[in-house]
């Protein structure tokens, strides 16, 4: 199975609230230049934060992939890595769409089974997975996808 795990793209900082940050212009281009790279993967879950910024990134992926965007309070910027993995289905090819530090953590437990070991994601920049199945320290960085500069 793969999973691959995004972060948004460049998100606005004024807004009401953290939650209802929305994408800038340049996160929109940067989203957009990952998705068109991802549209190759195959991907048949794509799983997200409720934050606008995220829920916008998710958006701009499921139309370049052709797959509709669920919806997981844990994936939220301060979420809890563990649960994350235990949501994952058991194969296909999923896609996590979220924050910093979220990202780095599951990365982190994902591939060395610690959620302090993870590497650090630009905006719009996905890091492709490959497990047999879900668990701490179970996955291999296949491929990362960075955005390109506009």
């Amino acid at each position: 199975m793969k999973v691959i795990i995004m972060r948004h793209g460049q998100a606005d900082w004024s807004a009401p609230s953290d939650r209802e940050r929305s994408l800038t212009g340049q996160g929109i281009q940067e989203v957009s230049s990952t998705a068109a790279q991802l549209a190759g993967q195959q991907i048949n879950r794509i799983i997200a934060s409720p934050y606008l910024r995220v829920q916008q990134t998710a958006g701009i992926v499921s139309k370049a992939c052709g797959v509709a965007v669920d919806t997981l309070d844990a994936l939220e910027p301060d979420g809890d890595s563990a649960s994350v993995v235990q949501a994952l289905p058991e194969s296909g090819v999923v896609l996590l769409v979220s924050h910093m530090p979220l990202v780095s953590c599951l990365a982190g437990l994902l591939c060395d089974g610690s959620t302090s070991n993870g590497p650090s994601f630009q905006t719009a920049m996905a890091l492709v997975l490959t497990l047999d199945m879900p668990g701490a320290g179970m996955a291999e960085v296949a491929e990362i996808i960075m955005p390109q500069s506009y």
